[in-house]
């Protein structure tokens, strides 16, 4: 009987204590590959680490604002890749950073546009932006006038406007940008402009702000020990 109880009881705290992770869809930090595999940066990272402490849980998919809301509500959920700001500080447990993000201009390869500020960049032409995107109300915030509005659209839509030299920037997230531009078939055509950064931050693993300590950091431990091992690194050059 004790032995019964024992095991019941083992069973009820390993389910407590499981881990449930959460997504979106972002390459190239996470994506699913031709053969409709879940692949990408922060997923090979997540697994590696569930590799390193014997995880085994499920990672499962969401829009954006449905895993947020879950993971906000729900103890021992964890979300991924989550940009850890000023304003979400508390509202999480933080596991990280997995990947460090900046948000640059890109341009023609063959342009003639030299900007060496934020401020030369608000005397260009046009820079398109996405008004369903961060970018757009970075941008808009620090006073930006210049700004080619498209109401959607994805990263592609302003790439080929770039290319046809309906606007002269495009801010974008470096990694994604160049993962994209590659994709297209468009690499050498297309470059950031390195030493103007508009914004930079680190993605993190974001977890229910109710979950045990003890979880955080063996995820952390985790992490550190990959680094360390030079595993993130490979995974990082992977995208490249």
């Amino acid at each position: 009987m004790k032995k019964l109880l024992m095991l019941v009881l083992f069973i009820i705290f390993s389910i407590a204590g499981e881990v449930k992770l959460v997504t979106e869809i972002s390459p190239p930090f996470e994506m699913y590959d031709k053969n409709g595999k879940l692949t990408g940066i922060s997923i090979d990272i997540v697994r590696a680490i569930q590799k390193e402490i014997n995880d085994t849980s499920p990672i499962k998919v969401y829009p954006w604002s449905r895993a947020i809301k879950l993971t906000k509500l729900r103890k021992n959920y964890a979300l991924f890749s989550t940009l850890r700001t000023k304003a979400r500080e508390k509202e999480f447990k933080w596991v990280g950073p997995i990947a460090t993000i900046e948000l640059v201009f890109f341009k023609k390869t063959d342009s003639n546009i030299t900007i060496h500020s934020i401020e030369d960049a608000k005397k260009v032409g046009k820079i398109g932006v996405t008004s369903n995107v961060a970018n757009y109300d970075i941008l808009k915030s620090m006073g930006f006038r210049n700004l080619d509005v498209i109401t959607t659209g994805v990263d592609e839509q302003n790439i080929k406007k770039l290319i046809r030299g309906r606007i002269d920037l495009w801010p974008a997230l470096k990694f994604n940008a160049l993962y994209n531009i590659k994709k297209m078939g468009l690499k050498g055509k297309i470059e950031p402009i390195n030493d103007v950064v508009i914004f930079k931050g680190d993605l993190y693993i974001s977890f229910n702000k109710n979950t045990d300590d003890a979880i955080i950091q063996k995820w952390q431990k985790a992490l550190d020990t990959l680094r360390k091992r030079g595993v993130i690194q490979d995974i990082m050059n992977k995208y490249k």
